[in-house]
């Protein structure tokens, strides 16, 4: 699809030039087009309106203010762009504030291509299978649902996919959480009838929410979701309760048929 091979839009704020020379570096490529740098947030909203990046790499620490306030300026006013966190803090806080307010990812400094590789390709999956879907009609538009369904990843821009994709396929996303314990709260609030965890979250795992979960509510089937096909993993989470697994990066197609599965089941 014409889409899939776009290239993505890139804006950079970090107000290290030497780490600005460096992502560009890296990724001015076949996939990715870096389209602007700024060392400051004071114009990041009408450089975003100019540029119309798909993807803001985003420093925490700038000298104006906190990449936080911009995270939060951004999604209340550019839902649709994936933000990735660029910080040299391994504050769990942060990273849990952060996943809460909406980011997309994060890069850790002292950060290596292959880290920035990793995180980047899978934020580009999602943001490119966001935009196909936005294009498709829903066939369960004026349809009652069939289901009901609570995910859990701490990527916002994953969480819009996943919705995407199950709403899609006539499932009803009742509540989204961006760590363990949020997921096992709204399970326990909604009782939906298949609840997405992401293996790994802030505050609390997937597979430790798995537990509660079943162990509180298990009438709800429960999916995993990893980037690790992991034998070991697979079999601590069934022997938790798991019904499924969905492995990222993840395709509609495989996902609609595996929970379509799990709910017949």
């Amino acid at each position: 699809m014409v889409l899939l091979q776009t290239k993505l839009r890139i804006l950079i704020v970090d107000d290290s030039i030497s780490i600005r020379s460096v992502l560009r570096a890296l990724l001015n490529n076949d996939d990715y087009e870096v389209v602007g740098e700024l060392g400051n947030g004071v114009k990041l909203l009408t450089t975003i309106a100019k540029l119309s990046p798909h993807i803001i790499c985003l420093d925490y620490n700038l000298p104006d203010t906190d990449g936080l306030s911009l995270l939060n300026k951004i999604q209340a006013t550019y839902p649709h762009i994936a933000v990735v966190m660029i910080t040299g803090s391994n504050n769990l806080e942060l990273e849990h504030i952060a996943a809460e307010a909406g980011t997309a990812g994060f890069i850790y400094k002292p950060f290596s291509q292959e880290q920035i590789i990793k995180v980047l390709q899978k934020v580009a999956h999602a943001q490119r299978l966001l935009m196909i879907a936005d294009r498709k009609n829903n066939p369960f538009e004026d349809k009652p649902y069939r289901a009901r369904a609570v995910i859990a990843d701490d990527s916002l821009t994953l969480r819009r996919l996943l919705t995407a994709i199950l709403t899609h396929m006539g499932v009803e996303v009742v509540g989204e959480a961006y760590d363990g314990k949020q997921a096992a709260e709204l399970v326990s609030e909604h009782k939906p009838d298949i609840a997405c965890l992401d293996f790994e979250m802030p505050v609390m795992n997937g597979l430790e929410a798995l537990k509660i979960i079943h162990n509180q509510n298990a009438s709800t089937k429960v999916v995993m979701i990893t980037a690790l096909a992991s034998r070991e993993l697979f079999i601590r989470a069934t022997n938790a309760g798991a019904k499924g697994y969905i492995i990222k990066p993840f395709h509609p197609d495989k996902v609609t048929e595996n929970i379509s599965r799990i709910l017949a089941g």
